[in-house]
């Protein structure tokens, strides 16, 4: 048996150095009584805590203590039931903006940031306001604050934060911390997803912010990491504190038997001999991929194979490749048999199951089940003809719980309830279920406390014990030597050596990654090339303009009427109002809604003009129209905004039942046309220069002018952050609400100034006049490059979009098609378009 490693009895100098005493000046963050409970469980029991002036303060627990609620306690995410928090002397209440102005800083163990804004808005908007740059300077700044981490850093601040992976998004995430100067920066597990270069900078850092009289909560389940950095720590087990002590003065051993309640071995299961009968489990013959150069590789059953190497030298894209998520070449065999794994279907099929590293991301379906996690996993198992067989699901969900020890309230309970460990076990045994003939494992244990750690390592075990091959890929080389038979040393793509037997070894292991002299193949480096080009904001736009462009040309050269003033000065004009539409569709799809109220409302703007905007109304009543034009919009986007955010219903649902009464009411008012508009009001409206309507004028500036507010404003950042990820634009200070019943209100401002040129194409009261601009102001935006899940779009897209469509319903007349092929040059138009730009924001992900 591997032993666990023996952890120093005393701090490195560098951290005593950091804490001599001189800075106890006073309790920086003090939790009192803490107690906070959720549906079936208290996560917290009357818990104090209190961190001290120039102290690295040591949280520790097992997954489901109460580490990270206690600390989303203090840093306002969550609001106890009972209990206060004092941060430099303040009490404090759920107002994250509020804490974060008074010193604390957290970095979470699921970095807080919101994907479709770029590294350089993230940290511009994690950060106060007294410390807060302008939003034009954001990517020099954001520069610096990444080079403070390190010259080296190849982390781009243009780059949006969904194109990182795990380790560059930790170490945003520490940055935006650290550059708020913090009076007491916490942890949570900060060392998960570092190579070993970033833990050692990490550590300095540490050392620096105590040095200034700060003080750090380090919460970590790497105990030999606790050990090294910390002063004091505090035992958390079950939700209630099991008392504070000097770090120093615990071997690992105790404070394990601590965390767990009782003693535990610590010790990895016994490896066993090989079989070397029989065909071998895994062959990868000149295999290679995109980051990987030709590997040859055997797994034999009942062997354990661990990869090594630092982050990004082709481990996980060896591993991910045999899975099928990414494209291979050469030859793969699982039994002796060659098999295609060329998706994850085909890799399941021949007998590969894969257990994800990023388990929040890849690994769970957070908002299902426990029940239907599994399942998901094994709809062959359970399932018949299509259906699934109820009773074998739950037959087999509760062996799975009950094999893997999965601590759940219930197997209906949502997955993403759990403690991380709890999670981790339940994806396993949905791998486990199939059993399969291999297993790839990417970093088995990640943030997973010590107790579910061993349980993880005994069952990857049990399995190989029952014949499988599992190849296992870890950042941790002390797991690898505990846990595999044998290791191979990954660096540049390459399989640099294999150590076996005696030889794997921690030591061994960590001289050979930091030993390997292997280059990288130029064939292998990752391209950017057009799809790189094509992930920016405005490729859709430029894709827009090419079909535009052609569509016109061609239409052009079958009718010479179709570049006259006339037809030019008409498509012009309704594009301006469509596009009007489109920008107020835009600012709300933006925070992840959307508003089907849009085109009845600018109905109702015609039917009230159409009473009060008449020859011989009195100037009185005409100045109350317009009023009436400009207010009443306005009342609509608060009411949409109170039926979706406070009373809490789908934008959908809110924004139908909108749609329903507001026809209502225009139909009441106008139940046929009626109302002859004044001619003086519509030919203002009206102005053109030469062939160009003014208004279009107007609405080319506004698309510019709103575009530079969306990406070089605070305000903009905002709006993007609040659709790209709600929850971390409120950790980092955003007020979602108050975002969102902006958007609400510029949608319907935007859908009634959509009504006033409306008015002057109509020239009458009409209720229906404005129905169909609903559909065609969410496709104009949608073509025009934004997500139906918010945090991405453009106002100038949105402008193009709505010029495509425009033009598109004008064409069939010139080229003697009938109304059909409207639909049938629109569809195949915005296919084209949305999946060239689609398949480069995958293709950008995949790099």
């Amino acid at each position: 048996m591997a032993n666990a490693r023996a952890a120093p009895s005393s701090h490195s100098a560098a951290t005593e150095q950091a804490y001599d005493g001189s800075h106890d000046t006073g309790v920086l963050l003090r939790l009192e009584s803490v107690t906070k409970s959720f549906p079936g469980v208290r996560a917290l029991d009357d818990v104090s805590m209190d961190v001290v002036a120039g102290e690295v303060h040591g949280l520790v627990g097992e997954n489901g203590a109460g580490k990270s609620t206690l600390m989303a306690v203090a840093s306002g995410a969550l609001m106890p039931d009972s209990g206060t928090v004092v941060v430099s002397g303040h009490e404090v209440g759920s107002d994250p903006a509020q804490i974060r102005s008074l010193g604390l800083s957290i970095v979470r163990q699921e970095p807080a940031l919101m994907p479709d804004l770029t590294v350089a808005e993230n940290l511009l908007l994690g950060v106060p306001a007294s410390v807060r740059t302008t939003a034009g300077d954001a990517a020099r700044w954001a520069r610096k604050q990444l080079s403070a981490w390190s010259e080296t850093v190849e982390i781009r601040p243009s780059t949006r934060v969904s194109a990182l992976n795990p380790s560059q998004r930790f170490i945003v995430e520490i940055t935006k911390a650290l550059s708020q100067e913090p009076t007491v920066l916490v942890l949570d597990e900060p060392t998960e997803h570092l190579a070993r270069e970033d833990v050692d900078r990490l550590f300095e850092k540490i050392r620096d912010v105590c040095s200034r009289g700060a003080a750090v909560v380090y919460i970590s389940h790497r105990i030999k990491e606790v050990r090294q950095v910390a002063h004091r720590l505090t035992v958390l087990r079950d939700g209630q504190a099991q008392g504070t002590f000097a770090a120093a003065e615990l071997g690992e051993q105790q404070i394990v038997d601590l965390i767990v309640g009782r003693e535990v071995d610590t010790a990895f299961p016994a490896k066993v001999t090989i079989r070397t009968n029989g065909p071998d489990r895994l062959e990868l013959e000149s295999f290679s991929g995109p980051g990987f150069a030709p590997v040859d590789l055997v797994v034999r059953p009942g062997e354990i194979v661990g990869l090594a190497g630092i982050d990004g030298n082709g481990q996980r894209e060896i591993l991910r490749a045999v899975a099928g998520l990414l494209p291979s070449h050469g030859t793969v065999r699982v039994d002796g048999r060659g098999r295609g794994v060329g998706s994850t279907t085909r890799a399941a099929r021949a007998g590969i199951s894969y257990l994800p590293g990023d388990r929040h991301r890849e690994g769970i379906f957070a908002e299902l089940s426990v029940r239907e996690n599994f399942a998901v996993r094994n709809l062959g198992t359970i399932g018949r003809l299509g259906w699934i067989r109820a009773g074998a699901e739950r037959r087999l969900t509760d062996e799975a719980i009950n094999e893997l020890r999965v601590k759940t309230p219930s197997t209906e309970t949502a997955i993403g309830s759990l403690s991380g460990g709890n999670q981790q076990k339940t994806v396993l045994a949905g791998v486990f279920a199939s059993s399969p003939s291999v297993i790839l494992a990417d970093e088995p244990t990640q943030g997973v406390d010590i107790g579910a750690r061993l349980e993880i390592y005994q069952q990857l075990r049990r399995k190989a014990a029952d014949g499988t091959a599992v190849l296992v890929l870890s950042s941790d080389a002390f797991e690898l030597a505990g846990l595999c038979d044998r290791v191979l040393i990954v660096s540049r793509g390459k399989v640099a050596a294999e150590l076996t037997g005696d030889d794997v070894t921690e030591r061994h292991i960590t001289q050979a990654v930091l030993t390997a002299t292997t280059t990288r193949d130029p064939a292998h480096r990752t391209r950017g090339g057009i799809w790189k080009a094509l992930d920016y904001t405005a490729a859709p736009s430029f894709l827009i303009a090419l079909a535009i462009i052609a569509l016109g040309v061609f239409t052009a050269s079958r009718s010479e009427f179709y570049l006259s003033d006339r037809n030019l000065g008409g498509v012009l004009a309704l594009t301006a109002t469509l596009a009007l539409a489109a920008f107020g569709q835009q600012a709300i799809m933006m925070t992840g809604g959307i508003d089907l109220s849009v085109g009845p409302l600018m109905g109702l703007v015609v039917v009230i003009g159409s009473f009060y905007l008449v020859d011989g109304t009195p100037a009185g009543l005409q100045l109350w129209g317009w009023l009436l034009i400009l207010t009443v919009p306005l009342g609509i986007g608060v009411l949409n905004w109170t039926l979706i955010d406070l009373v809490g219903l789908h934008p959908m649902v809110a924004t139908l039942a909108t749609f329903m009464g507001i026809q209502a009411c225009s139909l009441l008012l106008r139940p046929v046309p009626d109302g002859l508009i004044s001619p003086a009001i519509t030919e203002s409206l009206s102005v053109v220069a030469g062939p160009v309507p003014a208004a279009i004028l107007v609405v080319g500036l506004a698309a510019v002018a709103l575009e530079f507010l969306l990406f070089r404003s605070v305000t903009g950042m905002r709006l993007r952050g609040v659709g790209s990820q709600a929850e971390a634009a409120r950790v980092a200070g955003v007020r979602g609400r108050r975002v969102r019943l902006v958007a609400h209100l510029a949608c319907s401002a935007f859908a009634g100034l959509a009504g006033i040129t409306l008015m002057a194409q109509i020239g009458s009261g009409d209720a229906n006049a404005g129905t169909n601009y609903t559909l065609q102001s969410i496709a104009a935006v949608v073509i025009g490059g934004a997500s139906i899940f918010g945090g991405r779009g453009s106002f100038v897209g949105a402008l193009m979009g709505a010029l495509l469509l425009t033009q598109v319903s004008g064409v069939t007349t010139f080229l003697n098609l009938n109304d059909a092929w409207q639909s049938y040059l629109l569809g195949g138009l915005t296919i084209l378009a949305v999946t060239a730009y689609s398949l480069s924001r995958r293709r950008a992900l995949a790099r």
